[in-house]
């Protein structure tokens, strides 16, 4: 009879975390597909991993296997520094690191799942640009090697002149 393989998580999330792609993983740990398909799910059960971490790597149309709905909108990664303020105390400023309409990711600002929070982004240094300031309610939140929280934020309310704003920053400051 053979020995059971084991695969230890910490390892497995740590390889995830660092980039290696699904077909590494295979490789690596001698799975299948359907087997990989089947540790994502056993880790995000678990918590050990957010849907919104295997997101890069798992097609739009199985996302929903995954508990999360397929995007609506594209993401767009911002490949400059773009600081966000919490409107509550404008001392608490995190990075924005992805942008749509409907929503961001956000490194530095403190979040629980299910927190409201008001925004404000000033990126007047970016010529025509104007400040504004939106709702958005947190979604994901993970804790980064470094201590800091990376959270996912679906924006709630945005005004329309902040919402042509969000139009022109996504255009000037973001790759797809």
């Amino acid at each position: 009879m053979s020995e059971k393989r084991k695969i230890k998580a910490k390892e497995i999330i740590a390889d995830i975390k660092s980039g290696m792609m699904d077909q590494e993983l295979m490789e690596k740990y001698s799975v299948s597909q359907n087997a990989l398909k089947s540790i994502f799910q056993k880790l995000i059960d678990s918590g050990s991993l957010q849907p919104s971490e295997l997101e890069q790597r798992i097609p739009p149309e199985r996302l929903e296997t995954y508990g999360e709905k397929p995007r609506n909108l594209h993401r767009n990664y911002v490949f400059v520094k773009l600081p966000i303020y919490e409107l509550e105390n404008l001392l608490h400023e995190g990075e924005v690191v992805d942008i749509t309409e409907g929503g961001l990711q956000v490194i530095g600002i403190e979040s629980k799942v299910g927190e409201k929070k008001g925004f404000l982004i000033q990126a007047d240094y970016f010529a025509d640009v104007f400040p504004f300031s939106f709702e958005a309610e947190c979604k994901w939140a993970t804790r980064e090697k470094d201590g800091r929280c990376r959270a996912g934020f679906k924006i709630l309310s945005i005004s329309e002149k902040g919402l042509e704003e969000l139009r022109k920053l996504i255009r000037m400051l973001s790759l797809s």
